[in-house]
């Protein structure tokens, strides 16, 4: 990172430090100013808003967002030349990509402040808001990336952000049982991985007859983090998780203070408000980045909206849970549509089950896929959970499979529920 940029990041992150501790109306204030500007820029420089002849000047407040029509990833997969504003070379540019796990892979293009802002001096507020500036400490991140990238990923990290603390990197492609060795040996203080990552190495560990190694904070992202699964990755881990909510479009959009609510990232992203204590769909809206700014975007996510001061003092809106993706919804006969996250709960109740994989076949058919302690003996659970998973979804047929492994998606994520193409839905 060059000398200019290392700059243009402290001053962003003193001032992110001073900002979080705003009042709620002075967060609303610059988030309606940021806002219109946004507005209005987005309605002169970009042609997907130009074509909608908003006239700039009749925007004139943050209610005028209403004027925009919601868009969402197959709108930039179709025209992504259209959201770029007028004067920004691809080439000039910081790009981001999707791993294409929702089966919709889109690249998204910031500016240099914006990027600076999401990718650095945002996420260090973060980190000393909940572990603490880790200056001489050793960190640990579990990357989807495949293990030949690995080398250029390190190299890639920035150079006087990162001299105050170790940083190592795994690649979650590899056997998990060659990460063990390397936890023991490095003893990292800080932990970064997908939930799913941790339970297969909690449960590779009991497997073999040994533990993990302590480590006092634990970030996870880019998976919904149960309350089982968090409740069995701290007591392993013996430390504190914090999850982080983020996306490819926006770069962490909220984050888990150490009350357990998900701060939004005001000063980057506007969310729409919505109805307190209400699961409802999550929409974003850029603030920052003027390359490619995105206005009313379903990033297709649903969460739970805060209807209480946090307790943390932060006055900005917070998230207190998220529900999962609008399309992992499991559509059922009569047009009935449920949660995956209701099944969790009854799969993850029982002890025997180490990991687990929901599979919609078909309308009526589902085929649960377990990775057990015990492989071989005979399931004496099963009827009890596929009795409970049947008073949830109403008349179908549950299988339960035991098997050896679940394979993960290249982006290497595992999600928890998979609908097979015969489904429907």
């Amino acid at each position: 990172m060059k000398s200019v940029d290392q700059l243009q990041v402290a001053a962003q992150l003193l001032s992110a430090l001073r900002s979080q501790w705003w009042s709620a109306a002075k967060i609303r204030q610059y988030q309606d100013r940021a806002l219109v500007e946004m507005m209005q820029y987005a309605a002169t420089h970009v042609p997907f808003y130009q074509e909608l002849d908003l006239r700039p000047k009749t925007i004139t407040n943050a209610a005028d967002l209403a004027r925009f029509p919601l868009i969402g990833k197959r709108d930039v997969q179709q025209r992504p030349e259209s959201f770029m504003a007028r004067g920004f070379a691809p080439g000039s540019l910081y790009a981001s990509r999707t791993s294409g796990s929702s089966g919709q892979p889109t690249t998204t293009y910031f500016d240099r402040r914006a990027w600076l802002l999401g990718k650095y001096a945002l996420k260090m507020r973060r980190l000393a808001a909940t572990g603490g500036i880790p200056l001489g400490q050793r960190v640990l991140v579990v990357s989807e990336q495949p293990p030949e990238r690995l080398g250029a990923i390190a190299d890639a990290a920035p150079s006087g952000l990162g001299i105050f603390f170790q940083q190592r990197y795994l690649s979650i492609h590899t056997p998990v049982e060659q990460h063990l060795p390397v936890l023991r040996k490095y003893q990292p203080n800080v932990l970064y991985a997908f939930p799913s990552y941790l339970i297969e190495l909690i449960s590779m560990a009991d497997r073999l007859g040994t533990s993990v190694p302590r480590v006092e904070t634990v970030y996870t992202s880019s998976e919904v983090l149960t309350a089982a699964a968090r409740a069995r990755i701290e007591q392993a881990f013996a430390g504190r998780i914090y999850d982080i909510y983020g996306s490819t479009e926006f770069k962490e959009v909220a984050w888990q203070c150490r009350a357990g609510v998900y701060h939004v990232n005001f000063e980057n992203v506007y969310v729409e408000a919505q109805q307190p204590g209400s699961c409802e769909a999550v929409v974003l809206s850029s603030l920052c980045n003027r390359a490619m700014p995105l206005l009313r975007y379903n990033i297709g996510d649903r969460a739970v909206f805060g209807s209480h001061s946090c307790t943390c003092g932060r006055a900005s809106l917070h998230l207190t849970e998220f529900s999962g993706r609008e399309g992992d919804m499991i559509s059922l006969p009569v047009g009935r549509r449920v949660s995956p996250y209701l099944l969790t709960t009854v799969i993850e109740s029982e002890d025997s089950i180490l990991q687990y994989r929901i599979n919609q076949t078909a309308l009526r058919d589902f085929r649960i896929d377990v990775i057990v302690k015990a492989p071989g003996e005979s399931m004496r659970w099963r009827e009890r959970v596929c009795k409970q998973l049947e008073h949830v979804l109403g008349d179908v047929t549950i299988d339960v499979n035991e098997v050896d492994r679940l394979e993960r998606a290249p982006s290497g994520k595992r999600s928890v529920f998979v609908r097979m193409p015969a489904s429907g839905g």
